[in-house]
């Protein structure tokens, strides 16, 4: 039932249709206690031919000349000229026959013929512009949600290269540390590969989903963290959270690129210290989520936002949550590098 009533709404004959076979019953009921019902019937029923003629004789026979790919205006203005003409005729010749049914002259064409063919002519042009009106108008709206279809598909499609663009970054990061374990005969080679195998299942699922409750998003960056404890040592690692983290979602893996950065160039075996510290926030109006690490030399690369994963990241705010969201990438105060993402839900 469903798509009957869609295609019908979405198909303006249809609309047109019953417009002008409605119309003409509504005026119509008054007759039916005026006249005998089969005179009202006919009055109705000629009408309706009238209406039907020239909404959709004009729609078929002249408008494709105005609007269509062969636009000639002198051949529009003649069909019009030809559709208003039968629409005369039409109207004139069931006016003749209600005169010998009823012998009500002054509804006929034949107690005033000139002032009865310009009132009729006036008649099929307001006709003939109403619902030319109504055409253009649903016109205008189906190219509207075509428009708006076209756009959905577009951010759907680049959201989806986007995502892809993910996986390999993170897979590569993954799987180097892997091979450092299997290098050393680590027993926690075995820990790492649970722990991998996890989080490329969270990656292929993601995929087919748009949002995740935030809960199953911070599960991903623990498996994440665990695995880079096991390969930076002596390393300060904390993951804060605060609010109510119950019912708030995000898209699938949109935090791990600032994690991952943090790990990658936040680390430098040959400093003193080493510390990645993350916070995540959650409130009714927003979820904030913060990432501090050391300021290295070649952390300050990543305040000029050269890398692919921040950039990715920044297009995937903006498609998922345009003029909802702030990300604050930079160095900050005591020789500190810092990622800010502030997302309103």
């Amino acid at each position: 039932m469903q798509p009957f009533v869609k295609n019908f709404w979405e198909n303006h004959r249809y609309i047109q249709t019953v417009f002008w076979l409605v119309f003409p019953l509504l005026v119509s009921i008054p007759l039916f206690q005026k006249y005998p019902i089969d005179v009202a019937l006919w009055i109705t029923f000629s009408t309706a031919t009238y209406l039907y003629w020239l909404v959709f004789g004009h729609y078929y026979f002249g408008l494709p000349f105005l609007i269509g790919p062969t636009k000639k205006r002198g051949v529009y203005f003649f069909r019009l000229l030809l559709v208003i003409t039968i629409g005369v005729a039409i109207h004139s010749a069931s006016s003749i026959i209600l005169y010998d049914e009823l012998g009500e002259k002054e509804y006929s064409i034949l107690a005033r013929p000139w002032s009865f063919v310009i009132w009729t002519s006036i008649e099929c042009l307001l006709i003939i512009l109403i619902s030319s009106m109504m055409q253009f108008s649903f016109d205008y709206f189906k190219l509207q949600a075509q428009q708006q279809k076209m756009a959905n598909q577009q951010l759907e499609a680049e959201l989806k290269y986007l995502k892809l663009q993910i996986n390999p970054h993170f897979l590569f990061n993954t799987l180097n540390n892997l091979l450092l374990l299997t290098n050393k005969r680590s027993p926690q080679a075995s820990v790492v590969v649970e722990k991998l195998a996890y989080m490329m299942r969270y990656l292929l699922e993601k995929d087919r989903k748009k949002q995740v409750p935030l809960h199953t998003e911070i599960d991903f960056i623990n498996a994440y963290i665990d695995l880079e404890r096991i390969r930076v040592k002596n390393t300060d690692i904390s993951f804060d959270l605060e609010g109510d983290l119950n019912g708030h979602s995000l898209p699938p893996a949109l935090l791990i690129t600032l994690v991952e950065n943090a790990f990658k160039h936040g680390i430098k075996k040959s400093a003193a210290t080493n510390f990645v510290h993350l916070e995540l926030k959650a409130s009714a109006e927003e979820i904030t989520f913060e990432v501090t690490n050391p300021l290295h030399s070649n952390s300050l690369n990543r305040s000029e936002e050269t890398g692919i994963g921040l950039q990715n990241l920044r297009k995937r705010l903006q498609l998922l949550f345009p003029d909802r969201h702030r990300l604050q990438v930079g160095p900050m105060e005591k020789e500190t590098f810092g990622a800010h993402l502030t997302i309103q839900v």
